[in-house]
């Protein structure tokens, strides 16, 4: 046949023709048309007739994809019939001929290489080339192959005319006996031929061809996959379906031993318990059958999928795709394939650096490689969907199967969609046969293996075999060790690894503990390494592989090491806390004793403790119903004009109210998408950018590479990109496949394939398009709002600019500490008004990003930021006019644009999409005829896009934002009305409800081991064999079922709810009732059942501490709610927000408060609420408590009702007791507690029992308050005790009681606390003085009115000692408690050195962890210097009735001097002061209004006497009374005095002891000194009362001020006594 075949070639030589031509996408006409005959004559034209001409009377027509393309064009063009001329297509040839790897020169998958645009001939002559070559190779098989493929192929068109051309031509062939005898050996021996030869014949000739090739590396090309999807199948049946009989291919190739040698060099699987499980479920993975195996830690899971994917990578070029949820591990498998010399195994995943991921791509792309890890999220990016469609899917295997299951012990919904994308992967595909599955976990209760099972069979109608390990490991011994605290823990461990010197790992549940417990023990002799999940990548290897060699035994790590980790020798592993479940307990506890021959120990430090601390970090970890709500929300918000969006998570979590410092938000975001998604509301999009590299200008690829290699424009390495991009351009190129194209010139896919980071590439193809190589494409959109004039963004620009022009005068070229709400204080001062911390943040994020500043924040202060400008304050100005230039042009431009690209049809359309591009922009300003243009580059117009999508001004996507929004989101649900149900919440719920009986469970472990340890084995064998309902009826019987639903330990349980009242317990259970008023009758125990319900809220009810907002109305009530809760539940409490409703003010609008500045504060955050100008993340909560319900005001009350139209299904809990209204004087009122109760048909709860005070008082104050002519409580106040107190009244009928009450306390002999009580300050300063005057400690509850606290001197030089200087955001502790020494040395005499150190106590109670000295300053701003006022020992205090609410004494008296209660107010006034006592209650008046009420042993006196005024008068002067500028010239006397210090009073003021006048008195005072003189007065004494800073308005600096006590005394004592 060769000598005819020589022959016949030259003849044909001059039949047969070589065309190419291009055609327009859109019209279908040929623009271009390139010829060649077989001897050499060429066309090159765009005429339609001369093509037709120059083909006439070739007997041959032949191209590359001629027959699905430029025939059809042709024929349609010609109007012709061209059918006789005989087509020979080269693509259809090439996978038959050249089969193997290497592949042709010229081929790449279905398309030609060229480095030419548009040059038909060329491509006529490289098909030409093809041609002869591919005769070559078909000269050269040998006869049989020759025969089959002429029997499979000869009669279809796409290969007919080749034979002919060929002269092959045979008949009588029996092709299956032809396969038979040439596949021996290579196929299955019982595979249905005939069936084959006759359904698939094309499929079959491809699939042997491959076969045929015994070449490891070469696979199917993927257009052939696409196009004959049969391919698979065929593949799979001729050597993947193993035959029963057995023959000599299946029983070498799929034989699950023979893999296990060839791979892995073991003779035999692992065998547990006798069963070959390991082996079982090999061999049903290469029967094609989906499983889930539940194998123990080093259980040899991995080697069970590897084999069979390394078989089929060798059988039938199958790949095996493997989704683990853990980036970190994959690496570590593929790393370990390769110390086994396995290349196969390639990890694409984000730890992955850009030319590692390139590479991973090339190989499975390729075929080198058969294995491929990825994480679920992967399965969103188009790169990977489209890596898959040309790749041979032979199974997928998922790790850590459990995540499919709520019951299983790491829920992940983002498993939930692995179903899916699998099908939609089967569909694309055209598979008739299903892609098969194994899942593996190591650790399964039978309720998570049915869950498995029943998702696969609903998602995919797969049915999944059990293969499950039920054998304990028989070398481990369990033990665990009950310890009391953290330092008996550090004991035991040491004394453990005393005992036993071997390799340990030691869990801990926290990354702090980790480094702590490493670094102590390495500085006690014991070298040890830390090791968890977030550790940077380096350090983490590092410590990885000292432990492995066995530099270092000890390794102190979470539960994220050990995963693929395999070191056999570990010899002990000790849990410093409890784990989570008892499967991550068995499951870590199984890391140690890998080798059979060794014992290992498994030790338990135990505390209970440790399970609430698992409780609340679940508690804070946990996507509750409202989080999802609130993001639903969001995307009904983003969604409003058009259902397909692309934002970032955090704009996302910003739109829901989400604060920024949320723990991985950015999971939490996709978490509760992927839950939404799964419910039907919205459809995640594939993370997919739309910026393409397309329409090349150059005519080829040499052209553009010398345009770029003389332009200025690209860097060294810019160029580089460039170069290669284009050249990768090139090779994708091709006219026919506009599918694959768009694809393939995508922006993530050419940085996936050529290893360069997407921001590069961007820039590439930006500088490649300016320099007119690339064309145009408008790939940015901007969504314009109709109705919105460009007024609105241009003034969100200008008032952004502002606060960036202010900044940039701020930051400066050294490191330096800004505290934010300053910073935002200072900026408002500015002229910036519309600034708030939210936009502050934002500005300096953007700085960061484009490298203009660095930044330190600290992760646990929001407030702190260490700042350092890379640029002088000069270059930061101009960078900021240039950008903001642009970003006005910009606006000017896009607002125009819309208003012509408004499409006519649609008038009504609420946002107009306006497409343009980057240069379109640059060209559009370069044109405009301005004097002062600015020099702009492509990155200018980028930078200026940012920021105006940053700062909210247009909302931009597409382009080159891609790299920054990362989810794309389809909304389904239209329905704005709908929201995400309980229903919908259901399996997120159960397994949170799961996660709570798994702590429980493991805690009754560790007990249960404590006492019997066989007990303790069986309970573990129960849990992992017995149905989970039997299993909990067996161990939690009857009230313990309940018990383990609450997400608190039972001891904890009873702290914090088994004191509790009937009444009190029933507020802490209610959590459905939305709206709560609790009216509390006095010592009703309020606050303790405030503390209890925000523990409860917190701990039992699933509110993060972030949504719940506590508002009171001192600081002294939310440093007390602090403490107490601290007390009661730890750590929990430290983030919770507990502030005063003016503290929360300033808060929202980012100001820094105090006292004095609280006026208008409420009434300004009300309407910036209602105006939407705060960012949702501070107003955004799920619960509101407020304290003290009655004295709020209508701007309080305004506020609540602003925060509830803000959230709508926020719960509100307010408490108070409206008989204690005492402040009607400032606008409080109990009406607004009321209208809360009526409007929003609150429940009301009354707490009556008292358990303050006495059986008597209470009977006594109850009928007084009968008297309150409107009260909200019903119920009378009840006594919680039978015993009387002592009630005294006694009653004068003449004035001035000061004397007899005086005389009363001195005589009394009180035991506890007591209390004076009086109706004005001057009655309270008069007994103060009198009593000290007589030697008793009294002290007066004083207040400071006239200046802050902050200005106080003891307080200021305090917070003086304090070096939170330069960048150091935290007060150390060695700092603290030295500033605290030096402040007792200096003022250890002074009289305010109590309130001090009361001050430092409560703030060092309410910030246990750490503290900022900016947070110290703003909590003296807010309080007030009667809060710290406290008696020790017998002291007596003595206040006005006012400053004595919410205060408790033993023994309270009360002078009611000229007092009459003849309205509400006065009488609340009077039942405040009486409810004070809680054993003795003395009260001295002088009117009848008590005559009428009686109660047991109550002891009435008559006092006729009639008495003086008192002979002492004691004046607390204020900064009116004194000349404030005398002080100027005083200031460095004033340094060395102290509060307390004696003075000696003058004619024109106060002396100190040397007789320097340092204080003169202000003429008004002079004349009051006159008056008392003239009454009998004269001055006695003088001190000091207090020095305080003050500053003269209109200067700079402060001045320090003395402001003095005075006592005048009665010069001649007149004793009247009354007469009868």
């Amino acid at each position: 046949m060769s000598d005819k075949y020589g022959y016949h070639k030259e003849q044909l030589q001059s039949d047969i023709v070589f065309i190419d031509v291009e055609v327009d996408v859109n019209s279908k006409k040929i623009l271009d048309a390139g010829a060649i005959t077989g001897d050499g004559l060429q066309l090159h034209s765009n005429s339609v007739p001369e093509l037709l001409s120059f083909i006439n009377g070739k007997e041959y027509i032949c191209g590359h994809n001629i027959i699905k393309h430029d025939l059809q064009y042709i024929q349609k063009a010609a109007n012709a019939d061209i059918s006789k001329i005989k087509p020979i297509d080269t693509l259809y040839l090439s996978p038959l001929l050249f089969p193997a790897k290497p592949y042709h020169a010229l081929l790449k998958d279905d398309k030609l290489q060229t480095e030419e645009l548009n040059n038909p001939l060329n491509d006529a002559i490289k098909a030409k080339d093809l041609f002869y070559d591919e005769l070559s190779a078909f000269g050269a098989l040998n006869n049989e192959l020759k025969q089959i493929y002429y029997a499979l192929l000869a009669d279809k068109k796409e290969f007919k005319s080749f034979f002919e051309f060929a002269n092959s031509h045979y008949s009588d062939i029996n092709a299956v006996n032809l396969i038979r005898t040439g596949f021996l050996d290579k196929i299955c021996r019982h595979v249905d031929l005939g069936k084959i030869v006759k359904n698939s014949p094309v499929e079959l000739a491809y699939c042997l061809a491959l076969i045929n090739t015994d070449s490891r590396y070469s696979i199917t090309p993927p257009w052939i996959i696409r196009n004959y999807p049969e391919v698979e199948r065929v593949m799979y049946l001729l050597r993947n379906n193993s035959c029963l009989q057995g023959c000599s291919y299946c029983d070498k190739s799929l034989d699950a031993k023979v893999g296990l040698k060839k791979f892995f060099g073991f003779d035999s699987y692992r065998t547990y318990d006798g069963k070959t499980l390991q082996e079982d479920a090999v061999k049903a993975a290469i029967d094609n059958k989906s499983i889930i195996a539940v194998f123990p830690t080093g259980g040899g899971k991995s080697v069970t999928f590897q084999v069979p994917a390394l078989m089929s990578g060798e059988s039938v070029k199958g790949l095996t795709v493997v989704i683990s949820p853990l980036q970190s591990l994959m690496k570590d498998q593929v790393d370990n394939l390769e110390k086994a010399n396995i290349t196969e195994a390639v990890t694409i995943n984000g730890l992955l650096d850009p030319i590692e991921r390139a590479k991973s791509f090339e190989r499975v792309e390729n075929g080198s490689a058969s294995i491929l890890y990825i994480s679920p999220e992967s399965l969103r990016s188009k790169s990977i969907e489209r890596l898959l469609l040309g790749r041979n899917v032979v199974r997928f295997v998922i790790d850590e199967a459990h995540c499919f299951s709520s019951w299983g012990q790491d829920f992940r919904v983002d498993y939930l969609y692995i179903g899916d994308f699998i099908k939609n992967l089967q569909e694309m595909k055209n598979l008739e046969n299903k892609i098969p599955v194994s899942c593996f976990t190591a650790t399964a209760k039978q309720n998570v293996i049915q869950d498995i099972k029943d998702y696969f069979q609903e998602k995919l109608s797969l049915q999944l075999e059990t293969f499950s390990s039920k054998a304990a490991r028989t070398n481990l011994k369990y033990k665990v060790i009950p310890k009391e605290n953290d330092e008996d823990k550090y004991d035991a461990l040491r004394n453990l690894i005393d005992a036993k010197n071997c390799p340990t790992i030691i869990y801990v549940s926290r990354t702090q503990k980790a480094y702590k417990i490493a670094k102590r023990l390495s500085e006690d002799g014991y070298p040890a390494r830390p090791y968890h999940g977030k550790m940077d990548k380096q350090e983490k290897s590092e410590n990885q592989d000292a432990f492995i060699r066995g530099d270092v035994d000890i390794m102190v790590a979470t539960s994220a090491f050990g995963m693929g980790v395999d070191k056999k020798d570990v010899g002990m592993v000790i849990h410093y806390e409890l784990s989570d479940s008892l499967e991550n307990y068995v499951q870590e506890a199984g890391r140690a004793g890998r080798d059979e021959n060794i014992t290992a120990d498994c030790y338990a430090l135990y505390n209970e403790e440790d399970l609430n601390k698992h409780f609340i970090l679940l508690n804070q970890t946990k996507l509750n119903i409202k989080e999802i709500q609130q993001i639903w929300k969001a995307i009904k918000d983003i969604t409003r004009f058009r259902a397909t969006v692309s934002n970032s998570a955090l704009e996302i979590a910003r739109k829901a109210g989400w604060d920024d410092n949320v723990a991985d938000i950015e999971t939490r975001v996709k978490t509760a998408i992927s839950a939404l998604e799964e419910a039907g509301y919205l459809k995640r999009g594939q993370n997919m950018p739309r910026i393409y590299a397309n329409s090349i200008l150059c005519r080829n690829a040499q052209e553009a590479v010398d345009k770029i290699n003389k332009s200025e424009k690209f860097t060294g390495p810019q160029k580089q990109h460039a170069v290669r991009i284009i050249k990768k351009l090139f090779s994708s190129k091709s006219r026919k496949q506009a599918t694959g194209e768009e694809a393939e010139a995508r922006i993530d896919y050419i940085s996936d394939h050529l290893g360069i980071v997407k921001e590069e590439v961007i820039n590439a193809i930006n500088l490649l398009r300016e320099e007119k190589i690339l064309a145009d494409t408008k790939d940015l959109t901007a969504f314009i709002k109709k109705n919105e004039n460009k007024n609105r963004s241009m003034s969100i620009a200008e008032s952004i600019a502002k606060i960036e022009r202010f900044l940039a005068s701020k930051f400066k070229e050294e490191e330096k500490l800004f505290h934010i709400k300053e910073l935002n204080e200072e900026a408002e001062e500015n002229g910036c008004d519309d600034v708030s911390p939210n936009k502050i943040r934002s500005i300096i994020n953007l700085w960061v990003i484009k490298n203009w500043i660095k930044r330190e924040q600290n992760d646990l202060s929001k407030n702190h930021l260490a700042i350092l400008s890379n640029y002088s304050e000069k270059d930061l100005k101009d960078k900021l006019a240039k950008r903001h230039e642009l970003a006005g042009f910009i606006v000017d431009f896009l607002y125009r644009k819309s208003a012509e690209d408004m499409p006519p049809d649609e008038p009504d359309k609420e946002e107009v999409l306006v497409e343009f591009s980057v240069h379109q922009l640059k060209n559009e300003y370069e044109k405009q005829n301005l004097l002062l243009k600015l020099n702009v580059s492509l990155s200018d117009i980028e930078d200026a896009l940012f920021y105006l999508s940053r700062i909210d001004a247009i909302k931009i996507e597409g382009g080159f934002m891609v790299v920054y929004n990362k989810l794309t989101i389809e909304r389904l649900e239209q329905d704005n009305k709908r929201r995400y149900k309980t229903e919908d919440y259901r399996k997120l719920n159960q397994f949170y409800e799961n996660k709570i009986r798994q702590i429980h469970i493991v805690g009754e472990y560790a007990k249960k081991m404590i006492s019997d340890y066989k007990e303790a084995l069986r309970f573990v064998d129960d849990y992992f064999q017995l149905n989970y309902t039997s299993f909990l009826g067996k161990y939690f019987k009857g009230g313990r079922q309940d018990e383990i639903k609450r997400n608190i330990t039972p001891a904890k349980f009873r702290q914090l709810f088994g004191e509790l009242s009937p009444a009190q317990l029933g507020i802490i259970k209610d959590s459905s009732s939305p709206y709560i008023v609790v009216a509390a009758g006095p010592g009703s125990g309020k606050t303790r059942v405030l503390v209890h319900k925000l523990a409860s809220l917190l701990l039992m009810e699933d509110v993060k501490h972030e949504q719940l907002l506590m508002v009171t109305f001192s600081r002294a009530a939310a440093t007390e709610f602090k403490k107490r809760l601290l007390d009661l539940i730890g750590n929990a409490a430290v983030f919770i927000e507990i502030k005063t409703f003016h503290a929360y003010c300033f808060d929202l609008l980012g100001k820094v408060g105090s006292i004095d500045e609280s006026q208008t504060i409420i009434s300004k955050a009300v309407e910036r609420i209602r105006n939407n100008d705060i960012e949702p993340n501070h107003i955004a909560k799920t619960v509101l408590v407020i304290d003290e319900a009655q004295d709020m005001d209508i701007h309080e009350f305004e506020l609540i009702k602003a925060l509830m139209e803000q959230n709508e299904e926020m719960r509100v809990i307010a408490v108070g007791d409206d008989d204690q209204n005492i402040y009607e004087f400032r606008g409080a009122s109990s009406e607004y507690m009321e209208r809360f109760i009526s409007e929003q048909k609150a429940q009301k709860v009354e707490l009556t029992t008292n358990y303050r005070s006495k059986s008597n008082l209470i009977e006594f104050t109850n009928q007084f308050a009968k008297r309150i002519s409107h009260r909200i409580k019903e119920t009378p106040v009840i006594p919680n005790t039978n015993e009387n107190g002592l009630l005294k009244i006694i009653r004068y009928s003449g004035s001035n009681l000061i004397e007899p009450v005086f005389k009363s306390v001195l005589s009394s002999g009180f035991t506890g606390s007591t209390c004076v009580l009086t109706c004005t300050n001057s009655e309270a300063l008069q007994i103060t003085g009198l009593l000290l005057n007589n030697g008793l400690p009294a002290k007066l509850i004083q207040s400071n009115d006239g200046f802050n606290l902050f200005d106080l001197l003891e307080v200021r030089y305090f917070i003086g000692q304090l070096n939170s200087s330069g960048v150091e955001y935290v007060i150390s502790d060695s700092n603290w408690e030295s500033a605290k020494k030096n402040l007792i040395y200096k003022f250890g005499k002074s009289t305010k050195i109590d309130v001090c150190l009361n001050l430092i106590k409560d703030f060092e109670l309410s910030n246990p962890k750490r503290k900022y000295k900016s947070d110290f300053e703003i909590f003296v701003k807010e309080s007030k210097i009667e809060d710290f006022i406290r008696a020790s020992g017998e002291t007596i205090l003595v206040s006005t009735i006012h400053k004595s609410k919410g205060r408790e004494f033993d023994n309270v008296i009360i002078m009611l001097d000229g007092f009459n209660p003849e309205n509400d107010e006065k009488k609340r006034q009077l039942y405040v002061a009486m409810t004070r006592a809680k054993h003795s209650l003395a009260i001295h008046l002088n009117g009848n209004y008590l005559d009428n009420i009686s109660a047991k042993d109550i002891v009435r006196i008559n006092d006729n006497h009639r008495y003086n005024p008192s002979n002492l008068l004691v004046m607390h002067l204020t900064h009116k009374d004194i000349w404030l500028d005398y002080f100027i010239s005083k200031q460095n006397i004033l340094s060395n005095l102290n509060s307390g210090d004696e003075l000696i009073i003058t004619d024109d003021g106060c002396a100190d002891k040397k007789g320097n006048l340092i204080v003169k008195f202000s003429k008004k005072y002079k004349e009051k000194i006159t008056e008392f003189i003239n009454k009998g007065f004269k001055p006695s004494e003088a001190r000091i009362n207090y020095i305080v800073y003050w500053q003269k308005e209109g200067t700079e600096g402060e001045i320090l001020i003395i402001l003095p006590e005075l006592k005048f005394v009665k010069s001649e004592m007149k004793s009247e006594t009354g007469q009868k």
